[in-house]
């Protein structure tokens, strides 16, 4: 059964691109918070509980692994799962996105039904969810 009261933060400059992942992603039974830069996103994790964070890495105010850094520095947001999703596809960007403490990354443009199964995954690891069927 899913839960209604999980929470994806999409962080995402690109408006077409966050609103198109709210919308992939709405079967599961979530909420989803749009931030369009790392101030921004900073603002929604002190005052919303989320249970994963879709990251892009090339964002207005920075390189996204900053936000990375400073939710693996904080003893509240450490455990949240993160999916780097981003255009920066080459292997040592990958690399650094892991080792900064991602739980996965995923190279735009993507798969639907990949993105759908890394998500639930990290869903899963949230303890927030169990996937319904595909409905396609």
């Amino acid at each position: 059964m899913a839960h209604d009261d999980a929470k994806i933060l999409i962080v995402e400059d690109d408006t077409l691109v966050a609103e198109t992942l709210a919308r992939i992603l709405k079967g599961r039974n979530v909420g989803f918070l749009l931030a369009g830069s790392i101030a921004q996103a900073e603002k929604f994790l002190e005052s919303s509980s989320v249970d994963i964070v879709i990251l892009d890495r090339m964002l207005p105010d920075g390189d996204g692994v900053k936000l990375l850094e400073k939710m693996k520095a904080k003893p509240a947001l450490r455990k949240v799962p993160v999916l780097i999703l981003s255009g920066r596809t080459a292997a040592p960007d990958q690399i650094a996105g892991l080792d900064m403490g991602a739980d996965d990354y995923m190279s735009k443009p993507f798969s639907v039904p990949e993105l759908k199964a890394r998500v639930d995954v990290l869903l899963r690891r949230a303890q927030k969810f169990v996937s319904p069927p595909d409905e396609n």
